[in-house]
């Protein structure tokens, strides 16, 4: 392959990692969000939210969103810089979640960006260092406009189906 090719290769397959993370997040997979870490990954998400190995991040983030109603994350504004089998990246986040709260649903907003250094090991992309720098938080008080979702949060989710990926498996699953 040569060398414009490659680059756009290994773009693609990091911008394929940052999703998944997104997705892992959203359905509750395990072994989906470590795959984006390396086993020896850090990841910092700020004093008094999660500083630690990088794969841990995605068990705490899975276990802490078990008491929300729903969960939505995207990715955007994707800049990466390539270095041979080194990559840096910037990405632009936005997460909505949802909670009750003494009887009242509550909306919790926050943009932040996550900036990555990642590693090609045995021609797999995944993170070495994530440090996240927050932009905007906020929770709210909201109103749903619909009924109960059509989405689920785990291996019945319909996406699973139409990717043609297995069902998480229970006992792999943050519950």
């Amino acid at each position: 392959m040569n060398e414009t090719l490659q680059s756009l290769a290994d773009k693609q397959a990091i911008r394929d990692q940052l999703y998944s993370y997104c997705r892992s997040v959203d359905r509750l997979d395990l072994p989906l969000g470590h795959s984006v870490f390396h086993e020896d990954s850090h990841a910092d998400y700020g004093e008094g939210v999660y500083q630690g190995p990088g794969r841990g991040c995605i068990d705490k983030i899975c276990q802490d969103h078990l008491h929300l109603t729903s969960h939505s994350h995207q990715i955007s504004n994707i800049l990466i810089a390539l270095d041979g089998d080194r990559a840096g990246s910037e990405a632009y986040v936005t997460g909505t979640m949802r909670m009750l709260r003494d009887g009242k649903e509550y909306q919790i907003f926050v943009r932040a960006r996550y900036l990555d250094a990642w590693e090609k090991r045995d021609d797999h992309w995944a993170i070495v260092r994530r440090k996240v720098g927050y932009d905007h938080d906020e929770v709210r008080e909201v109103t749903s406009m619909r009924g109960p979702s059509n989405s689920a949060r785990d291996g019945s989710d319909p996406s699973y189906e139409v990717l043609g990926g297995q069902s998480v498996a229970d006992s792999t699953r943050c519950l």
